[in-house]
Parts: structure tokens; sequence; C-alpha cells
């Protein structure tokens, strides 16, 4: 029982931990203290990480975002304890997991996957993927993730100006960014090669079914605009954490 408490405090630390780098880093572009995101005065420490979580100079509460993300990291930490990654194992798994969540949070949010995070990815991803595949696969899997990816990035720039010009439109929202770019990288890293093959082919699918969904709840719901870009970085989270928290049952999958 003791352990079950640790371990479900960790997973509201790195929950929180999520929280205050979404919170911060996208509008500060460095870490700084906590502050409110509406009258950016700083808040007391208690208040925002326990309770109240209301600014107490002009009442602004914490977002929704802040309770999901934390019940959500505590139900992933304590599912790695119980049942670990096959292929990170349990400190590892946890590392990775604290990483995309923050990659997802902020892009989800901003739109935006920060050159800072894409960094401390990148030594993440070679670390991880040197203890993993070795030298050798890990760097081909890094640069066939990033090349694959930046290929897709000028192909969707180009796409987005013919589209601009045809509409008379200044600019046209662009699918992706370079920082999709970047994890997809980082992500080769993680993966090595030849893996990162399918995890690009695993987060194009997931990515595909994704905006299907998202665009059918905007058209349902009035919102609907031609060529809605979508944050793709959680697609590419998608891929990657499906080789390295799911591969024996992909694998099971496939074999059948």
């Amino acid at each position: 029982m003791g352990n079950l408490v640790l371990i479900v405090l960790l997973g509201w630390g790195i929950g929180a931990l999520i929280n205050y780098t979404a919170d911060v880093l996208p509008l500060k572009r460095r870490l700084t203290a906590q502050f409110c995101p509406v009258c950016e005065s700083r808040q007391p420490l208690f208040n925002y990480l326990i309770w109240p979580r209301t600014c107490p100079k002009c009442g602004t509460r914490r977002s929704w975002r802040c309770w999901i993300v934390e019940f959500i990291s505590i139900a992933i930490v304590v599912w790695q304890w119980v049942e670990p990654s096959p292929v990170l194992g349990f400190p590892l798994g946890v590392l990775v997991f604290t990483y995309f969540g923050i990659v997802v949070v902020i892009d989800l949010e901003h739109r935006i996957i920060m050159h800072t995070v894409s960094l401390i990815g990148a030594f993440l991803g070679f670390g991880i993927g040197l203890r993993l595949h070795g030298l050798v696969p890990t760097l081909v899997g890094g640069v066939v993730g990033f090349s694959l990816m930046l290929l897709l990035y000028y192909f969707g720039r180009v796409f987005a100006r013919i589209i601009s010009r045809r509409r008379g439109s200044s600019s046209i929202d662009e699918a992706l960014g370079f920082g999709d770019v970047n994890l997809s990288g980082v992500i080769g890293l993680m993966l090595g090669w030849p893996a990162i093959l399918m995890g690009l082919t695993v987060s194009i699918l997931f990515g595909g079914l994704t905006s299907i969904v998202y665009l059918f709840i905007l058209a349902i719901t009035g919102r609907f605009r031609l060529f809605t870009a979508i944050p793709y970085g959680p697609s590419l989270v998608a891929g990657g954490t499906i080789l390295l928290y799911f591969r024996d049952y992909l694998l099971a999958y496939l074999g059948n």
C-alpha cells in the first residue's frame, strides 16, 4: 500500500510538471516562477499546485486541463508500475511519458513544438536509442525520421502556397511545422532503424483517423472551414508510444 501511495504521488508530480511547463514555457520561452496567464501576477506555490488554484489578484481559475493532465499522469504511472513497457522498463517509461506529455499538451494548446523541447528530446532520444539499439541504428533512425518529415514539411509548404494563390489569400495554415520535423527526428532516435518506418506509418494512420473525427466534430458543430490545420505532434507521439509501450501487442497482432 505504501508503494502505491508513492507511485500515485509520483504520477501527480509528473502531471504537475507537465502542466507547469505548458503554462510557462510557451509564453515566457524559459522556465520562470508560476504566474497567472491573465494578469501575469506571480502565484503562491501552494495555491498554484494544490488549492484553490485561483489567482488571488484577478480571480482567474486554472483550466480543467490541469486536473485532466494530473489524472491521466497518475493513471499512466500506476499502469507502468504494474505493467512496465517491455522496451523501456519503468523508469525510462515514465521519463519518456513525461517528455511526450509536455510535447502533446503544448502542441494542442499553442500549436507549437518548441526548439528547446526538441533539443532536450534529442538528448533523451539519443540516450535511449543508444541503450536499446546501439549507435548506428540510433543515428540512422534519427536521420531517417527527420529527413522524411522534412520532405513532407516542404511538400506541405508548397501545397499551402498553391492553395493560397488559388484562393486569393495572402496566407493559409500549414499542416506541418518545423517542430514536427524535429520531433520526428527525436522519435527516430528512440525507435532506431528500421523501426522508425513503422512508427511513421502508425503516426500517419493515426493522424488521418483523428483528423477525420476532428473535422466531423467541427462540421456538426458548425465550425468547419476548409484546410483547417490540425496539430500533428500528438500523431507522431502516438506512433512512438505504440512501438515503445505496446510493441509486444503489435508484434502479436502482425504475427497473426
